[in-house]
């Protein structure tokens, strides 16, 4: 009952903060619009940034102000339901001593770097003990790696469809093929255009919390490119895979109609033989109790050479 309790005032309290050595780090999870009068009364940002904290945007952003730096980025989140991986975003305002991140649903890394430091002293003092621009490095780093672990479940999964196209599954594997093409095109769309912002990052971070800063940040955008070399072997695998099961598809529908081909043309010499003595004139032969046999025997020649024929030339 208690920890029901405890469960339901956790959740509602949608503003966090923990006061570090040095760095202030204020989290915030559907923002109303009372959290953005406190941030304007705390920190004095542009009403014109704040406003935009209250409405999901489209696209990723970095912009410079005097005072502190706005980032928009996106997390890619995978739905097991729908089988499809999506944006969570991500908004960050960063000044001199205080890091503020703003998000709509919860995003895993994030939630977990912040929990580590409110739980434990030893961690606020580490990431919260510095200036501002490492925390935002450590935040960044997290959402960056733990996007390369996600990348992880589409690999298992191109692998799968590999393992499966060869043994023989590959009309069962054409809906699996679309849903990992689709998803690694969706995780692409969300973390493509996000590589020109962390360049940015890179320079403006730089100029704003001075040059020992720099080399973190070019890390992220390490980790950033890591990610896109894997999105793209990824997406050339899958492409590859599509192509060899549509191959193998059309092979195996091919030897079908080769088989039933020949077999057709197998039983044509007979319906003609059966045609024509089902005809009803007069006939040479077909009076005689004998002439089923001769007709029988016929028939078994003319499939038999057909059949030779067809071996001869491979086509069986």
């Amino acid at each position: 009952m208690l920890f029901d309790i405890f469960l339901l005032w956790y959740t509602a309290v949608m503003l966090r903060v923990i006061q570090g050595p040095t760095v202030k780090w204020v989290d915030i999870q559907n923002p109303t619009r009372k959290d953005i009068d406190d941030l304007r009364r705390s920190f004095h940002f542009h009403p014109l940034v704040l406003d935009e904290l209250l409405i999901p945007a489209w696209r990723p952003k970095v912009e410079r102000f005097p005072d502190y730096l706005s980032l928009i980025l996106y997390y890619p989140v995978y739905s097991k339901e729908r089988k499809e991986t999506r944006p969570r975003e991500l908004d960050i305002l960063v000044t001199k001593n205080a890091l503020i991140t703003v998000h709509y649903s919860s995003i895993v890394p994030v939630k977990a770097l912040f929990d580590k430091c409110n739980m434990y002293p030893e961690a606020r003092g580490n990431y919260l003990g510095q200036s501002s621009g490492y925390l935002l490095f450590y935040v960044l780093s997290g959402f960056w790696k733990q996007s390369l672990l996600k990348l992880t479940r589409v690999n298992l999964k191109i692998d799968q469809i590999e393992e499966k196209i060869f043994q023989g599954e590959e009309r069962t594997q054409v809906r699996e093929i679309s849903l990992a093409k689709a998803d690694v095109i969706n995780f692409w769309r969300i973390v493509e255009p996000q590589g020109e912002i962390l360049e940015r990052l890179r320079k403006e971070g730089a100029d704003f919390f001075g040059s020992e800063v720099e080399p973190y940040l070019s890390d992220i955008v390490d980790d950033y490119n890591q990610s896109v070399h894997e999105l793209e072997t990824a997406r050339e695998t899958v492409r590859a895979l599509e192509e060899t099961n549509n191959s193998l598809l059309t092979a195996k529908t091919n030897e079908v109609v080769r088989l039933l081909t020949v077999l057709s043309t197998l039983i044509l010499p007979l319906t003609l033989i059966a045609s024509i003595f089902g005809m009803n004139v007069e006939l040479p032969i077909g009076n005689h109790t004998k002439d089923y046999w001769f007709i029988m025997i016929f028939m078994a020649i003319a499939v038999v050479t057909l059949y030779l024929y067809f071996k001869r030339k491979r086509w069986v």
